[in-house]
């Protein structure tokens, strides 16, 4: 997760044409990292003046929502029923 000032020079450089490699370089993130910084403010809608405008804390909840969106629909395992698995198995237990 990056913070207040990250955000907002990734999205101007990215918004002046500056490539890719340079914006890595200059804030020391994977090109994974600034495309879903640039995806997430298309997505809002708001201008880069809008995002100055807004509380830092509020831009970064924007990028970085507090739920997880990438895993939205995985449901997560039943941890219950694997250490029960495991402990029926005794020392012979393993997670495969």
């Amino acid at each position: 997760m990056q913070d207040y000032t990250t955000i907002l020079g990734v999205i101007e450089l990215c918004m002046n044409n500056v490539s890719y490699d340079d914006v890595r370089k200059r804030y020391r993130l994977g090109n994974s990292g600034i495309t879903l910084i640039m995806n997430r403010f298309k997505d809002s809608g708001l201008s880069l003046t809008d995002l100055k405008q807004m509380a830092p804390q509020k831009v970064i909840d924007l990028i970085y929502p507090k739920n997880n969106l990438r895993h939205k629909g995985i449901p997560m395992p039943d941890f219950e029923k694997i250490h029960c698995q495991m402990v029926q198995m005794g020392r012979h237990a393993d997670l495969s």
